[in-house]
């Protein structure tokens, strides 16, 4: 008998890759079709909260408040008045209800975006301690995370 190693586990519809259609009618300025664009995936849900926080730049070497804006188990929005760019590494403390300590998350600034008002950046988590991951969960349920 033969090898069956050339041959795909998965059907060729599975294989193929994926082809986004775009809008009914839709048409560049040349008459072609435009590219589809994709939302930014989301790995883990938000949940809309108003919660008071301390950011610390590490790298900096400031600490300031910060209001959480949404919060997930993958990341948080937040408000914050010092200078922030993307890739710094900041953690974020915030009382938990849940907890008798600050919780103390690590993390990576994703993007941010500045207004004459205020500025917001986005923090990507990088759990370090399965403690902390289980901390922020709680607080999420306390929260009333409904998705």
């Amino acid at each position: 008998m033969g090898s069956n190693r050339s041959r795909s586990a998965f059907p060729p519809a599975v294989r193929a890759p994926l082809a986004i259609a775009p809008a009914h009618g839709a048409r560049s300025s040349q008459g072609q079709a435009p590219r589809p664009t994709l939302a930014p995936f989301r790995a883990h849900a938000r949940k809309a909260v108003r919660i008071p926080s301390t950011v610390t730049h590490t790298q900096a070497g400031w600490q300031g408040p910060a209001a959480v804006e949404n919060i997930g188990l993958g990341g948080a929005r937040i408000r914050v008045d010092g200078a922030l760019e993307v890739g710094d590494v900041v953690t974020l403390s915030l009382t938990a209800p849940t907890l008798w300590d600050p919780l103390v998350l690590r993390g990576r600034v994703a993007w941010v975006t500045a207004s004459a008002a205020s500025r917001a950046a986005g923090i990507a988590f990088e759990h370090k301690a399965t403690d902390a991951v289980f901390a922020l969960y709680e607080l999420i349920v306390t929260l009333g995370y409904d998705e």
